[in-house]
């Protein structure tokens, strides 16, 4: 018997019940809507998990938030969708079933790669959702630091990067309360490392 509160796959990943659920159902209407590359209804969609993203404000709801609005954008766009991106979302609905949540967050992580190769506008499309959901700060995703580095993952791009869609301008706006100054300089320090990284490719 699942814990209702929150569940634990075989690899230790933690995501609420209700957000799991949600999310499979809305993955499954995302998959059925782009197999029939229906603009109109992929819109709706992703509105709907745009709003769901605002609600929860967790990691899992805002990176599929994430996804779909860019395969709608995709879709509308090309009138057309890589068969590629729906396996990946078969693939990661069927391990979000069976609980299998840090192999669900690889086939997110990888589907916004394969995003990313085919549009370069993923990083508006995250902006977009951002500020549609109202993620901000005080928001559950940055309550801790893990879970920015666990969003920054799954979209493929730098903690810093994703600071800056929330109008964050100093790394101290960000940094819980409770981490002491030597735990702030590390963070601090692993940020200007991805900065420097992400100028320089």
């Amino acid at each position: 018997m699942k814990n209702n509160k929150n569940c634990m796959g075989d690899e230790k990943q933690i995501i609420e019940e209700k957000v799991r659920c949600d999310i499979i159902v809305v993955l499954d209407k995302l998959i059925i809507k782009l197999q029939r590359k229906d603009i109109n209804d992929l819109g709706n969609i992703s509105n709907e998990i745009i709003h769901c993203a605002s609600v929860f404000q967790d990691v899992h709801s805002v990176s599929i938030a994430v996804v779909a609005y860019a395969l709608y954008k995709i879709v509308e766009r090309e009138d057309n969708i890589d068969p590629q991106f729906i396996t990946r979302l078969i693939k990661a609905r069927n391990y979000l079933q069976k609980y299998k949540i840090e192999r669900f967050n690889k086939e997110i992580n990888q589907l916004t790669k394969e995003i990313t190769k085919k549009d370069r506008q993923l990083n508006l499309y995250i902006k977009h959702v951002f500020n549609e959901a109202e993620i901000k700060k005080g928001s559950k995703i940055y309550d801790h630091g893990i879970s920015l580095a666990q969003t920054a993952k799954l979209l493929n791009i730098s903690q810093w990067e994703l600071m800056k869609y929330i109008g964050k301008t100093k790394v101290i706006d960000f940094l819980p309360e409770k981490i002491d100054v030597k735990q702030r300089l590390q963070f601090t320090r692993l940020l200007f490392r991805q900065s420097t990284v992400n100028n320089k490719v």
